[in-house]
């Protein structure tokens, strides 16, 4: 965008926040999806009429050429309204989008980019960001993009600070299907969410739950099979037919479909899903090699050795090799020569030994 428009464009944007937060306006989004992704996309604001007079005078153009500049595709317009008996100018704005890409691609001209993931599987079926940091990837809230905004000392900035918590500011979706959980309010339709942005922590990710299917399959793994032994950390994708609603590791409830793994020791693992299906899985993860006694490699025997080994890692004795014979515990050793002990357990670590007797 030119200098001088983006110039423009942020003077309006501040004036815009500025008559939010001295006259206790509204902000409110409105988004509603459609089976096939495609949706409206609904922004409005509304202003006390003495308050827009003040702030554009007699002409409206600054404004609406602001948010056509934002979204050139999009419907702009204001209306007259009385909002809770008070006379009112309301700025509308309104676009539809085809799909999910189209709907990222509209909403990241905005300085409030709210990014939407719509996935097969569990939590993340639909489940709505807060605006991020373009450098560090941080999640902000909104009230955090403001006090950044309002970080000067001076009395103006102190002042807007001071009443930031006159804002209303909501966020609404409505999505194909009937939500199962979420951290908003959920409307009598029962698939139409509404986010008071105020009552969110700065940080917080908004999400909406639904799913589609009824099926009868119980959610499966990835990365790990059940009764394995890992001598390495563990990737576990979990995915389920239906929304999953929980996942439980060694009876710790997380919200992830995607877990990493690396102590040591068992791992019992059940996921079920939204409709009562469940699954586990269970494995072990060891990375301590096996023990040996009685011999330590380059060392030189003049005497009888007894050879003793042992895992403590957890998974168990799997081979034992003395120059290529199987052994076991407790072998005694007294003939001259020269001796390669190979000792694995069922994870796969090894222990090697190389000595000799004279």
């Amino acid at each position: 965008m030119h200098e001088k428009i983006k110039r423009k464009c942020s003077f309006i944007a501040a004036m815009i926040l500025t008559a939010v937060l001295f006259t206790g306006c509204a902000v409110q989004t409105n988004i509603t999806f459609q089976e096939n992704g495609s949706g409206r996309y609904e922004e409005t604001i509304s202003f006390a009429e003495s308050t827009w007079e003040q702030i554009f005078s007699e002409d409206e153009s600054d404004i609406l050429n602001y948010y056509r500049t934002l979204y050139p595709q999009a419907e702009v317009f204001v209306s007259n309204e009385t909002i809770r008996g008070t006379a009112s100018k309301v700025l509308r704005l309104r676009m539809n989008f085809k799909d999910i890409s189209e709907y990222r691609q509209l909403t990241s001209q905005t300085e409030l980019l709210y990014s939407v993931t719509m996935q097969p599987n569990y939590f993340t079926r639909c489940k709505i960001y807060m605006p991020s940091d373009e450098n560090t990837d941080e999640v902000f809230g909104f009230m955090d993009e403001l006090e950044q905004m309002l970080e000067s000392n001076d009395e103006f900035s102190q002042k807007m600070y001071e009443e930031i918590q006159n804002m209303d500011i909501r966020m609404s979706m409505t999505f194909p299907y009937s939500v199962t959980k979420t951290n908003g309010s959920v409307q009598e339709d029962h698939k139409t969410v509404v986010w008071d942005m105020k009552e969110m922590d700065k940080s917080e990710r908004l999400y909406a739950l639904f799913h589609t299917s009824n099926s009868v399959s119980a959610p499966k793994y990835t990365g790990a099979d059940n009764g394995k032994n890992y001598n390495t950390g563990v990737s576990l994708k979990i995915t389920s037919e239906n929304l999953l609603n929980q996942v439980k590791v060694n009876d710790e409830t997380t919200q992830s479909d995607t877990l990493f793994l690396s102590d040591e020791g068992v791992y019992n693992i059940k996921a079920y899903d939204i409709n009562g299906n469940s699954s586990r899985i269970t494995f072990r993860i060891d990375k301590t090699k096996p023990t040996v006694s009685g011999v330590k490699s380059g060392k030189t025997y003049n005497a009888p050795r007894i050879i003793k080994f042992s895992d403590k890692g957890g998974s168990g004795i799997r081979s034992a090799t003395l120059n290529g014979t199987s052994i076991k515990s407790g072998k005694k050793i007294s003939k001259k020569g020269t001796y390669r002990l190979i000792i694995t357990d069922n994870a796969g670590n090894k222990k090697t030994v190389s000595f000799n007797m004279n």
